[in-house]
C-alpha cells in the first residue's frame, strides 16, 4: 500500500514593503484605547392624537389622558442640521378641565369622557386599595419576625 503526499498549490507570499513594520499602524494598547462611541444621524418621531387611557392615570381626578394606538404621521430629520434645543423642557400637566376639553376636540362626546372619568376612578381605586394591602402585608411581616426571634430565644 503506497500513500501519495496531497499538496496545496498555494502561491507564494507576496513582499510589499509599505506593509513592513515602519509602516503599519501601532497596535492598540491599554494607554492607548480608544473610548467607543455611537453616533446618530437621523431622528424619526412620530405624532400621536390625543386618546382616552393608556398608563397615564391622574393622581389626582379627572379622565387619564393618553395617547391613541396608532400614530398619525412620521417625520424623519437630519439631527447635524436640526438647532439645538436651548433648554430642556418639562412635561406640562394638564388640569381636570382642560383634560376633558381635549378629550372633546379630538371627537369624544360627553358621555363618552364621562366614562372615561369613572374608569379612571376606578383605577384609582384599585391602586389605593393595592396599597393598603400592601401596607397591611408589611405590618403582619414585621409581627412574624418579632415572634420568631422570641420563640427562638
Amino acid at each position: 500500500m503506497t500513500t501519495t503526499a496531497l499538496t496545496w498549490h498555494v502561491p507564494a507570499p507576496m513582499f510589499l514593503p509599505w506593509k513592513t513594520a515602519e509602516f503599519l499602524p501601532p497596535l492598540a494598547t491599554s494607554a492607548t484605547k480608544h473610548s467607543k462611541r455611537i453616533t446618530f444621524t437621523t431622528a424619526t418621531t412620530y405624532f400621536f392624537d390625543v386618546d382616552c387611557g393608556g398608563s397615564a392615570v391622574p393622581s389626582d381626578d379627572g379622565p387619564p389622558l393618553g395617547l391613541a394606538k396608532t400614530h398619525t404621521t412620521l417625520e424623519c430629520h437630519d439631527i447635524y442640521s436640526q438647532v439645538p434645543m436651548t433648554r430642556p423642557r418639562r412635561v406640562r400637566r394638564y388640569d381636570h378641565v382642560e383634560r376633558m376639553l381635549l378629550l372633546q376636540h379630538a371627537g369624544y362626546s360627553r358621555k363618552q369622557v364621562a366614562m372615561c372619568c369613572f374608569e379612571g376612578i376606578a383605577i384609582r381605586k384599585s391602586r389605593l386599595e393595592s396599597k393598603d394591602e400592601e401596607i397591611v402585608e408589611d405590618e403582619g411581616d414585621d409581627e412574624q419576625v418579632k415572634r420568631r426571634k422570641i420563640g427562638t430565644e
